[in-house]
């Protein structure tokens, strides 16, 4: 219910003139709905069309309209409504140099139309006057009198030849376009850094012009065009805009999308573009003149540094197709990419097999190692058993041998008892 409440109540503000809002109150149901009127005034711009001294049309521009229309791409303020053009500076010179043109043709045709001067009488002036011009002409002369004498012309100065070439670097330093900028080979440098520099520095007053005549009239049409567009475009649009130099890259922009609420009725405007705000940029650059192939060198010189890479160089390039040859090379690159995490993986496989096979060979040696010490342990603990064996062996006999030895002694000493007791017994008897 509150949210029904509100639909209800909900209070739009628009903007009208008198004229419009005085129509409007003539109807009951608007005048019912009006909550309040507030009159204020804004500066609104008039388009009179007149033809001499009649109007045609009067109308206002709508309100969103805040840049004067009428934008001046002028070559030099000079703070009244009428700019210098571009031409302007340049008229006294050009009529100084058709004036030496016209006094070098004059100078030339007195050379091939004689005049001649001769004594009354001597000659047919009409005879003359016909054929004194014409080639090969046999020219009579009465008799007795002088021949004519031509009158040749005065020739001219040779400093006034030289007047004609100042004349056209006098227009080219006016204009600030040099002859070599205009493809002339022989005003050109002899080197081609030289031919650069001097192009360079040639148009360093036309892009001083850019900037403070051509750029700002541009940006202040952006805003005129922009306003002028928020009242135009109110309802929802999407528009196409597609790239001049690359047709396949297409960007399509939805604006004044249109929102509901769980009714189903509009209740407001998303992107909407009357009331978006933004700036009109111009990009830098843009408009100055650019020597191609001294672009293309620094751009050449930079990816020797290693400071952009070949894509850069190709963007800018002339060439025909650079979008398919950018994409192909961006494929390449992700198959060189792959290519190269795919040798890694083989780098580091082969590098755990070849650790595991040390491995494996260390352990065997080890196992090799463990059975020959074992081998030789198990041989030294016999040959210690059967030495220990030995050794109890030769004592047992020695002791046999000492036991037999000292029998036989005592044995020995007993028979040599008894022969001592026998021959004391003997000896007794006798």
């Amino acid at each position: 219910m509150s949210e029904l409440q509100a639909a209800a109540s909900k209070v739009e503000n628009k903007v009208v003139t008198e004229k419009e809002y005085k129509v409007l109150k003539t109807d009951k149901m608007f005048e019912m709905m009006v909550i309040e009127a507030i009159k204020f005034y804004d500066s609104r711009i008039q388009q009179t069309i007149v033809i001499g001294d009649k109007t045609i049309s009067e109308k206002f521009l709508p309100s969103k309209v805040t840049e004067y229309p009428l934008i001046p791409f002028h070559f030099k303020w000079t703070g009244t409504p009428y700019p210098i053009s571009a031409v302007s500076p340049l008229i006294g010179k050009q009529q100084e140099l058709n004036k030496a043109h016209q006094l070098m043709v004059h100078n030339a045709s007195l050379g091939s139309s004689l005049r001649w001067m001769h004594e009354e009488g001597g000659i047919d002036t009409d005879y003359w006057e016909k054929y004194s011009s014409s080639p090969g002409a046999l020219l009579p002369i009465r008799p007795g009198a002088a021949p004519p004498t031509p009158v040749q012309p005065a020739p001219l100065n040779n400093a006034f030849f030289s007047i004609v070439n100042e004349g056209k670097q006098d227009m080219e330093y006016l204009a600030g376009i040099y002859a070599s900028m205009q493809g002339d080979t022989g005003a050109q440098h002899e080197t081609y850094r030289g031919m650069l520099a001097m192009d360079e520095y040639g148009t360093r007053r036309i892009k001083y012009w850019l900037n403070n005549c051509i750029e700002p009239a541009l940006r202040h049409t952006g805003k005129v065009v922009m306003e002028y567009s928020k009242s135009v475009y109110t309802s929802n649009k999407v528009f196409r805009i597609i790239q001049p130099n690359a047709l396949q890259d297409v960007k399509e922009v939805e604006i004044n999308v249109p929102m509901y609420n769980d009714m189903g009725k509009a209740v407001g405007k998303y992107m909407d573009y009357e009331s978006a705000q933004f700036d009109v940029r111009l990009v830098a650059g843009s408009t100055m003149p650019v020597n191609r192939w001294a672009y293309l060198e620094e751009l050449k010189e930079l990816l020797q540094l290693g400071v952009i890479d070949d894509v850069a160089i190709l963007g800018e390039a002339d060439i025909k197709n650079k979008e398919g040859i950018m994409e192909r090379k961006s494929q390449i690159a992700q198959i060189q990419g792959q290519l190269e995490s795919m040798e890694e993986q083989v780098k580091e496989r082969d590098g755990t097999i070849e650790t595991l096979t040390r491995q494996l060979v260390q352990a065997g040696i080890k196992a090799k190692v463990l059975m020959g010490a074992s081998e030789v342990d198990k041989k030294v603990q016999d040959t210690k058993s059967r030495l220990e064996k030995s050794y109890l062996a030769t004592d047992s006999q020695q002791k046999v041998l000492q036991a037999l030895e000292k029998a036989e002694s005592e044995k020995a000493r007993r028979d040599l008892q008894e022969q001592v007791r026998n021959l004391t017994t003997n000896n007794k008897q006798t």
